[in-house]
Order: C-alpha cells, then sequence, then structure tokens
C-alpha cells in the first residue's frame, strides 16, 4: 500500500513524530508569542519535511495536509496570517489527524479520515485573514526588484549580445532530496553562462531550504533550447521554464530562512554522528550483559574456592588477575550499554504541555505549565511506564487541584494557576515532581469520603493524622471531587497511580497545604535491568535487598528490642524503628524443620519507602553485587514483597526483595489485625 521497506518503517515513524513534536511545541509557543520568528521558521520547516516524508513513502493525504499546513505557517511568516486561539485549535486538531494518517502507514491500512474538509478550512484560514490587495502588491513588487548593480550588469550584458534569461524549475513534493535536484540545476546553469541573481541561494540549497522551486536570471550566449536540453538532464524536476528577462516577471520564490543560533532539527538527508538502534537490539545487548555480569560473579566464587583450597598458589594468583581485569571490562561495557538505553525525560515531558493545555480549555482554567529539569535521563523502558502515571497526576491536578479564575480572584490569587513539573536525580534514582498552587486536598472530606465508602471505620478515621488521611486517596474508589467531570477526579485512578509506580520499584508520595496547593512526588529507579543490591540470607536461602532504598546495616544483638502496639521496634537516631522479620513476611510451612537462626549473625537492614522506614530483620548478612533483573510475572504472578529474581554465580536464584510492596503489605495486614482485635471490619 505504502513504498516503505519493514526495516526502514521504524526509523520513518521516529522522523515523524520528532518534526510532529516540533510543531506541536511551537504552537504551544505562538500562543503566548505570536510574532515569535525562530519559532515560526522550526514549525515551517518540520511541517515541510514532514510532507516530504510522506511524499517519499507515497502518502498522499498526509503530504496535502502537511502542505496546506506549511502554506498557513508560510502566511503567518510573511504577516497575512496572525497566529490566534482559535487557528492553534484547528492546527492542534490537524496534528490529531496526521498522528492518523501516520498510523496508516504502521498498520498499512487507510483509515475512514476524509481530509477535504479539513483541507478546505485551512484554505479558508488563509483567504479569510489575507492582507489587503494593495498590501500584498507592495511585498510582491518589493520582491521583484533587482538592485541597481544588477540592473546595470543586465543592461551592458545585453549590450554586449548576450541573452538574459528567467529560469524557473520545480520539483514535486513526492521528489527524494529535492534540495539535491535544485543544486543540480543550478550548477548546471552556472555551466552555462553567469548568473546574475538566485533565489535560493547555494547556501539555502545547501542547507536544505527551499519551498520546491528555483528561480535564477542567468547571462548567456546559448540559446533557450540548450538551456531546455540541459535542464532535462537532470532528474526529476517537475518543470522548467526558460524566457527571455523583463524586469516586471522577475518574481523570486519566498526564501525559507534558518533562524541564526537556533536549535532546527537537521533536515532527513542530514549527516549525523549518530545512529538509530532499536529497542529489541538494545534489550538483547543488555540480555548478554547480564549473562556476563552472571559468569563474572560464578568466576569470582571459583576464584574464592581455589583461594580456599590452594592459597597462593602461582596459578590462583593469574586466575585472581584475569578475574580481576574481566570484571573491571564487564562493569565498563555494563555502564555504556546502560548509558545506550538512558533517554532525556524530556521524550516525555514534551508531550505534556498539549495535555496541560486541552485539559485547561476544557476546565475552563488559566494554567502556566513550568518545566524543569528535561535533561534528566532515565532508562526508555521506565519512560515507557511512567507516562500514564504522569498524564493522571496532570490531568488531576488541572481539573480538581486548581481553582478557576474567579475561585481565585476570590481568594487573593492570580486568575492564572501555576503547575511546575520537575525531574532530577537523588541518591541514584529519579525524582518526579507535580506541584500545583491550587486548593489543596482536604482533609476532612477525605475522611468522610473514606468513611463513606467503608474503606475504613469512624474511629479508625478519627484515630489518622491529616497526612495519613491525605494519603488514603491512593486507596481503591476514593474520590473527593464534588461533581464528575469528562477529565479526572481527584482520587479517583490514584490506586492505579501507585500501583504502576510500585512495580517499577518507584514509589508516590503526597503532600498538600489546605488553600495552598498539592504536591505529588513520584521516586523511580534509573533502570529496571541491572542494579546494585544487598545479598542476604533466610534459611539458607539468598534475597537481595536493592541499595537504593537501604540507610544502614547493624546487628540484631547490639540493639534493643521493645514491643509497641504489637510490633517489634528499635530505637534508631532518636526515632522509633519498626522491624520486619522477613522470616515471618515469607513463612513457608516445608521450611519449618530448619534450624533456628544464629542470633551472633542476625542483622537489622534499614530502609526507607517515602516517608516510612523500618528494619528487616536477616538472618545473615552475606554482601554487596551487581545483579541482572529477571521477571517473575510469567512464573509466579504478583508476590507481595517480591519484584523479581536473579541467577547468581553459583546457578542458585535470588528473589529481589521490592521495599513499597513489603511494606504495604505489612501495613495492611496489621490494620486487618487491629480491625479484628477491635471486632470490626475496616
Amino acid at each position: 500500500m505504502f513504498d516503505i521497506e519493514i526495516d526502514e518503517l521504524e526509523i520513518f515513524i521516529d522522523e515523524v513524530n520528532e518534526y510532529l513534536q516540533i510543531i506541536e511545541s511551537g504552537l504551544l509557543q505562538l500562543e503566548e508569542q505570536t510574532n515569535n520568528a525562530e519559532t515560526l521558521n522550526h514549525i515551517f520547516r518540520a511541517a515541510h519535511t514532514i510532507k516530504a516524508l510522506a511524499g517519499t513513502v507515497g502518502h498522499q493525504r498526509m503530504a496535502d495536509l502537511t502542505h496546506a499546513m506549511e502554506n498557513l505557517f508560510d502566511a503567518m511568516r510573511n504577516g497575512q496570517l496572525t497566529p490566534t486561539q482559535a487557528i492553534a485549535d484547528e492546527l492542534f486538531g490537524v496534528i490529531d489527524i496526521l498522528k492518523i494518517l501516520r498510523d496508516e502507514i504502521v498498520n498499512q491500512q487507510a483509515s475512514d479520515v476524509d481530509i477535504t474538509i479539513i483541507l478546505s478550512q485551512l484554505h479558508a484560514l488563509i483567504n479569510n485573514n489575507d492582507q489587503s490587495p494593495s498590501s500584498k502588491n507592495e511585498r510582491v513588487s518589493a520582491e521583484r526588484t533587482l538592485s541597481p548593480e544588477q540592473a546595470n550588469q543586465i543592461k551592458d550584458l545585453q549590450e554586449k549580445g548576450q541573452s538574459v534569461l528567467q529560469v524557473e524549475i520545480s520539483t514535486d513534493f513526492k521528489t527524494f532530496a529535492p534540495a539535491a535536484r535544485l543544486l543540480q540545476a543550478a550548477m548546471a546553469l552556472m555551466e552555462a553562462g553567469q548568473v546574475i541573481d538566485q533565489h535560493p541561494t547555494m547556501e539555502s540549497l545547501s542547507n536544505g531550504e527551499h519551498n520546491h522551486s528555483l528561480l535564477v536570471i542567468l547571462a548567456t550566449n546559448l540559446k533557450d533550447e540548450a538551456i531546455k536540453n540541459l535542464l532535462g538532464d537532470v532528474a526529476d524536476l517537475s518543470e522548467f521554464q526558460v524566457r527571455p528577462f523583463e524586469a516586471d516577471l522577475v518574481a523570486a520564490p519566498t526564501p525559507v530562512v534558518a533562524p541564526k543560533n537556533s536549535s532546527t532539527p537537521p533536515s532527513v538527508n542530514s549527516t549525523s554522528k549518530t545512529v538509530r538502534i532499536s529497542v529489541e537490539r538494545l534489550d538483547a545487548l543488555i540480555n548478554l550483559v547480564g549473562e556476563l555480569v552472571t559468569n563474572r560473579n560464578r568466576l569470582k566464587q571459583v576464584e574464592e574456592t581455589l583461594r580456599a583450597q590452594y592459597g597462593k598458589d602461582e596459578m590462583v594468583g593469574e586466575l585472581s588477575e584475569s578475574s580481576t581485569h574481566m570484571g573491571r571490562l564487564i562493569d565498563q561495557l555494563q555502564e555504556e550499554v546502560m548509558r545506550a538505553r538512558m533517554l532525556p525525560i524530556s521524550h516525555l515531558f514534551d508531550k505534556l504541555p498539549r495535555l496541560v493545555r486541552d485539559v485547561a480549555r476544557t476546565s475552563g482554567k488559566q494554567v502556566n505549565l513550568l518545566i524543569e529539569g528535561a535533561a534528566t535521563e532515565l532508562d526508555r523502558s521506565v519512560i515507557e511506564v511512567i507516562g500514564d502515571p504522569l498524564i493522571h497526576l496532570l490531568r488531576n491536578a488541572v481539573d480538581h487541584g486548581l481553582e478557576t479564575p474567579e475561585q481565585r480572584l476570590a481568594v487573593n490569587k492570580s486568575d492564572t494557576g501555576t503547575i511546575k513539573l520537575t525531574a532530577a536525580h537523588l541518591e541514584g534514582r529519579v525524582v518526579i515532581t507535580v506541584e500545583d498552587d491550587g486548593k489543596g486536598i482536604d482533609p476532612d472530606r477525605v475522611r468522610q469520603s473514606a468513611v463513606k465508602r467503608k474503606l475504613i471505620t469512624p474511629e479508625r478515621a478519627a484515630q489518622l493524622s491529616d497526612e495519613e488521611v491525605i494519603d488514603l486517596i491512593f486507596q481503591p474508589n476514593l474520590s473527593t471531587a464534588e461533581k464528575l467531570t469528562e477529565v479526572s477526579g481527584r482520587g479517583v485512578g490514584m490506586d492505579v497511580v501507585r500501583t504502576n509506580v510500585e512495580r517499577l520499584g518507584g514509589s508516590v508520595f503526597v503532600e498538600s497545604v489546605l488553600g495552598q496547593g498539592t504536591v505529588f512526588r513520584v521516586t523511580l529507579p534509573l533502570t529496571l535491568a541491572i542494579i546494585e543490591t544487598m545479598l542476604v540470607e533466610l534459611w539458607n536461602n539468598v534475597y537481595a535487598i536493592p541499595i537504593t532504598g537501604i540507610n544502614d546495616v547493624l546487628y540484631l544483638s547490639d540493639t534493643k528490642t521493645d514491643t509497641i502496639r504489637g510490633m517489634r521496634a528499635i530505637r534508631w537516631r532518636g526515632a522509633v524503628l519498626p522491624l520486619i522479620d522477613l522470616r515471618h513476611s515469607f513463612a513457608d510451612p516445608r521450611l519449618s524443620h530448619m534450624p533456628d537462626p544464629d542470633g551472633a549473625k542476625q542483622a537489622i537492614v534499614t530502609v526507607t519507602w517515602g516517608k516510612q522506614r523500618c528494619g528487616l530483620i536477616v538472618d545473615r548478612i552475606i554482601g554487596k553485587q551487581g545483579i541482572v533483573v529477571k521477571s517473575l510475572n510469567s512464573i509466579a504472578g504478583e508476590v507481595p514483597g517480591i519484584s523479581g529474581c536473579t541467577i547468581l554465580g553459583d546457578g542458585r536464584v535470588a528473589l529481589i526483595i521490592d521495599i513499597p510492596g513489603l511494606i504495604n503489605a505489612e501495613l495492611r495486614l496489621r490494620q486487618v489485625k487491629e480491625g479484628l482485635k477491635n471486632g470490626h471490619s475496616l
């Protein structure tokens, strides 16, 4: 259906997505600054490139639609048209249609989208907002005027018997590398005589700046027919005209001028020091590196065994030296492969201003979105999964976090609300915050809603602090919204947000001040593939605890434990630290015959999850080790407190402890026990 090979499809889609994002971001900027020439040039070139890309694969409707957009942007650049909010709404709708047409290429199946009406609307926008005839004639006249030096040069050449010709050349939008074809035609004309004037210039054509057309004023001794024959040898020229020069016939094509010091994306045909690589190939590389890490750990274990048997034997020393060197190389290889998987979070953040704008328009709000830390890098697999939760948080922030302009003015706030989206690295993890200066979350309303929906008892609701009550918004089916909207409801779906983030080994916490605003803080691992862990032992089985969640490690025998409200705890750094005995958390009847742990070796691993801190009691500390994460979902499904597994150097399987999931499971268990003890359900 479309002229594109399977191996070219991913590159094509990436290019189209990149330029659609440029147009979308540019339109948002134009809503704030309508006369931004640099932005207009960016989006004009993006539309022009998409048109060319669509032409190369034979997608006529997509090419026609982007050509109409290109004309609209050109009218804005020339001052014929002022970008208004209504025009932006129309163009955002066109972008959505272009995404549907893009998907036709992926699916190799045409949609039922009819672009005829859309094209008519775009043409009407230009025609209805065009300048008066007099102002247009003044502009065209200015374009047709040659400099006095050029006019005198033409007169002198004509007196010497040379012909002065006006040559107009064009290429079709389907032409592959149109700038190269126009360059070839321009060079052919340079060999045929003296070029007096040319639009676009050779430099512009070299930079890919053109309107699929070229105009040349040429002085030559050749006849018109000879010039036509020269141009006929240039491939892929759709049309060319050669006629005697007359001053009032000169109409230079509108040049596409690239803004100085701009970040305009390179054309499709420009060279680059980067290459695109498929996710599947990156996954294959990370799996191979994972196998190397596993074998490195195995080699270390073999070395330790041989050293225990043969002491300082020369061969053991050589093995140790080789093992150490190989370990360093594997570490470097692992770091480079992991770096290849990292992407700036701007790949996600760049799509969010459009979302905020649309939700604000729907809910009648005025919103100023501030974005910081878009250059923060994160594993691409994490970026893909965190997209939906982040979108949900932003929808809620606009629709139910911020007040209407009238409500804000009534409480002495500006009529425009502010949402701040930030990303930053913190202690080996990425922290994303969504902060609004809206009305905040009312703890009393959350209490009433939780009791009404029988999520907690009235007695329990009265015992909870405001901070603990606000955290209840992450419970399923809890909403404090006064009315349902087509966008969202504060609390509706928040359980899904937290669940999805915790599946990544992350956490979500909320802070809110009534009348001042709300902050959602999402903490995520940098990568899901290879992580540093602390290996611990339970019943001769090995478990791995991610290092990023660990604070301290201390021996149980060096502490004094107490029982507070039925749970073991210690005093740690001036605070009470509850303890979780992993033997009880992961109890297995089949291990009942195993002896009790050695009290001298038992340890407490103190961990943090958001504001929650606790100590995990383990039988023995083995040590730190980098591991390759393997999924358990296809084997065992969801296991509370376990996020995956890894294969150790000796071939054993070690389970990876999910700190957020473990703490959540323990809290729920204790709430159930308290409820049963008090004689009622929670």
